[in-house]
């Protein structure tokens, strides 16, 4: 180890007094000199050149990482800021359509209630308003939609009530037969919705409305339930009975109307 810092010494030595002497003197020597060490000049400037560079990136990856950081919070932002405007979007369309059957329908006492609960059983059906007793609001009262019935109250509290769905299997609504005027009783059930105890001398016709009749309750007459779509009753029967079909889709409403008397 110390001949080997004697000799890098020496050289060091050597090559300051060939810089310092006249070129014309011992160029051929100071040349070759010169190019035997070469090599190792080459190599300490490109490692240095690759720590510089290494430094350098290493600097620059530390800001794109922290530049990254700030685009990500911003686009989380942006996408917060989205949900909400395309919610209240939402809500503009379902009211727009709900304030147009308004328009048609002044004469009707209506009370808007949003939807916050739903029932987990695919028999029971029933959905829970934001309203009750303080708001007016009395069971067998029907619940519109767009102004088409989808349930009537079944239970009331104090600031919210329950709602019996139309398609809920115990679920009876006196209707009737809009041009025919045939009554009958709406049911829900697994089939869907059907008009039974329709008197036999009836002559009902495929498409004809289906409209609240307002015997026995608090419902009024005329709001209404959709439109036939077969004649299901077998020869024999005492009565007939018809499928009908609602233009509401009840499992993705977010606001309704309870209509008072």
């Amino acid at each position: 180890m110390r001949k080997f810092f004697i000799i890098v010494i020496v050289t060091i030595g050597i090559v300051i007094g060939l810089s310092l002497l006249p070129s014309s003197y011992f160029s051929p020597v100071r040349n070759v000199f010169f190019q035997a060490l070469k090599p190792f000049a080459i190599f300490g400037n490109f490692t240095a050149n690759k720590v510089s560079l290494f430094f350098t990136n290493l600097t620059h990856l530390a800001s794109l990482s922290k530049e990254n950081e700030k685009l990500i919070k911003e686009n989380l932002e942006l996408q917060s800021k989205l949900a909400v405007l395309k919610e209240a979007q939402n809500e503009s369309e379902i009211l727009k359509k709900e304030l147009g059957f308004i328009s048609n329908k002044g004469n009707l006492n209506l009370v808007p209630s949003n939807i916050i609960g739903r029932s987990i059983s695919g028999f029971l059906r029933t959905i829970i308003i934001d309203r009750g007793k303080t708001g007016g609001l009395k069971v067998g009262q029907a619940v519109i939609s767009q102004g088409i019935l989808v349930g009537t109250i079944k239970q009331t509290y104090e600031n919210t009530a329950e709602v019996n769905l139309i398609y809920n299997y115990n679920s009876l609504v006196p209707v009737m037969l809009s041009d025919s005027r045939g009554t009958g009783l709406l049911r829900g059930g697994l089939e869907g919705l059907t008009v039974e105890d329709i008197p036999l001398n009836i002559p009902i016709k495929i498409d004809e409305q289906v409209v609240t009749s307002g015997l026995g309750g608090e419902m009024p007459a005329g709001i209404l339930v959709g439109q036939i779509t077969e004649v299901i009753s077998k020869e024999g029967e005492i009565f007939q009975k018809v499928t009908v079909s609602s233009p509401i889709e009840i499992y993705y409403l977010e606001f309704v109307f309870v209509v008072k008397q």
